[in-house]
């Protein structure tokens, strides 16, 4: 700890409530500036900007896109480093932002996520096809998933270079940075010393993350990216390896996108792992996977091992 730490006396449990309640306020507060400059800069009442109904017009999708991004920074990057500065002393620190990582093993990352692609589709499917017994209820959770994905194709359909940077920056460069250090760096990490257990705070972590994102037919998926998630934060030991791969799963689908908007892509991306291309696929995805997670997981021992000065031990 460099400097002291102004709440670096709460308890892990006082830490994580203090967290949320930030997180709740920044985040609601950073979406209203976002819907007033919104409203403000395309010609729209406030009202018809949080709405956003009408994605079929390029005003509302550049509306949305700036609200995006604002509440991002607001709800996710803004308070992380704020509760570094507050826990730790630093902007930082607290996020392991400096410790080594190494080329092979940010490639294994990304061969990692390319791999597991089929496995995390063929869930997205299990989880659309179950049923909520309330009808009523199933029904709307059904409407706001179709209004996520309307809403999600209008924000990367585009046909230009720099229409596709800009989608880059918004779904894959802030969302996988803002996302990663709250639910990694700061979350997993207090729930791990709240439960004293890993594998069960990388769980509950993995469940809040998925459930953030208030899609039920796609908890699922969410869930297991989580998992991923989490696991490479604790082994990797270093914000970078979840960050990367939070990135490529987010860019693999704007990539995805921009091609199927300029009539160059078919459902192929969206469909592996699916019925179409039989369950096998998942299997053989999940295997790939687990082949490159165990390959980076001895490397990252093995650097581990390298940078340890003598007669120092590797702590957990």
């Amino acid at each position: 700890m460099s400097k002291r730490a102004l709440l670096s006396g709460l308890k892990p449990s006082e830490k994580f409530l203090f967290s949320v309640v930030i997180l709740f306020i920044l985040g609601l507060g950073f979406q209203f500036l976002g819907a007033f400059l919104g409203a403000w800069i395309y010609g729209f009442k406030i009202s018809e900007v949080l709405d956003l109904g009408n994605f079929a017009n390029p005003d509302y999708v550049a509306a949305a896109k700036l609200i995006q991004i604002l509440g991002s920074v607001g709800t996710f990057i803004i308070p992380a480093l704020l509760f570094s500065y507050l826990f730790d002393g630093d902007l930082f620190s607290y996020y392991k932002f400096r410790d080594h990582t190494g080329m092979l093993p940010m490639l294994l990352v990304i061969l990692m996520m390319v791999s597991v692609i089929p496995f995390i589709n063929y869930m997205a499917e299990i989880n659309m096809k179950m049923e909520i017994p309330i009808k009523a209820l199933d029904q709307l959770l059904r409407a706001l998933e179709g209004s996520a994905e309307e809403m999600m194709v209008a924000f990367t359909a585009t046909k230009s270079i720099g229409g596709l940077l800009v989608n880059l920056l918004m779904i894959g460069v802030i969302a996988a940075v803002g996302e990663e250090l709250i639910f990694r760096g700061l979350l997993q990490r207090l729930m791990i010393e709240m439960v004293k257990n890993v594998h069960l705070a990388v769980i509950i972590t993995a469940i809040l993350f998925s459930a953030f994102h208030f899609q039920f037919f796609s908890f699922l998926p969410r869930f297991v990216l989580g998992i991923i998630l989490g696991y490479l934060m604790f082994y990797g030991k270093s914000i970078w390896y979840p960050i990367l791969a939070h990135f490529t799963n987010n860019a693999m689908g704007v990539i995805y996108y921009y091609f199927n908007s300029r009539g160059s892509a078919d459902d192929m991306l969206e469909e592996i792992g699916t019925s179409t291309l039989i369950p096998v696929a998942a299997v053989i995805s999940l295997a790939l996977f687990l082949i490159f997670a165990i390959l980076w997981y001895l490397q990252v021992a093995k650097n581990a091992s390298r940078s340890l000065l003598p007669g120092e031990s590797e702590k957990e």
